[in-house]
């Protein structure tokens, strides 16, 4: 399987996303869905568009995180290593409308699974460092916007704790 690294638009800001359409594309993502008009305008400011070829890997498992991604068009495959085997385990697909990379604008740890092209796609990239750039500049958008990351990791500890049987979840330290 080939791994060309996804291609970014080298300047920040795209000019499509200046536009009402692009707009309504970052305020349907749940996680930016209570940004106002000037506040999705100043975050598409600082996305880039990312071309990504069939089988290109866009994050690799135990790397450091450096954006969050949209999915515009095309499909990813999410796969994690086996502790102490050599085998990738399967554990979903992307698509468009689909967001991957948050965790990597919240914390310093390594990434916990590969996403890698299904095939050729279009993503909206949000590199951290502009990210929290932005954020450190308005106060009350980063509340916002810190907000949604927790609503949206509480409904994903939610599907996780539906997953586990009632003894494994108290012995995870989860209710």
């Amino acid at each position: 399987m080939p791994t060309h690294p996804p291609k970014a638009v080298p300047a920040l800001g795209l000019p499509e996303l200046e536009g009402i359409e692009g707009i309504e594309l970052i305020q349907r993502l749940p996680i930016f869905s209570r940004l106002n008009f000037d506040e999705t305008t100043r975050l598409g400011r600082i996305c880039q568009n990312v071309q990504v070829a069939e089988g290109a890997v866009v994050i690799e498992q135990d790397g450091l995180g450096e954006a969050l991604y949209i999915v515009c068009e095309g499909w990813l495959s999410v796969t994690r290593k086996h502790l102490h085997k050599d085998d990738q385990e399967t554990l979903g697909q992307l698509g468009p409308g689909d967001i991957f990379g948050e965790m990597a604008l919240l914390d310093d740890l390594l990434t916990s699974a590969r996403v890698v092209a299904a095939t050729p796609c279009k993503l909206l990239k949000i590199p951290r460092a502009a990210f929290q750039g932005l954020l450190e500049g308005d106060e009350r958008l980063a509340l916002k916007v810190y907000r949604s990351f927790c609503r949206a990791l509480s409904v994903r500890l939610r599907k996780v704790n539906d997953l586990l049987s009632g003894s494994q979840a108290f012995t995870m330290g989860v209710h």
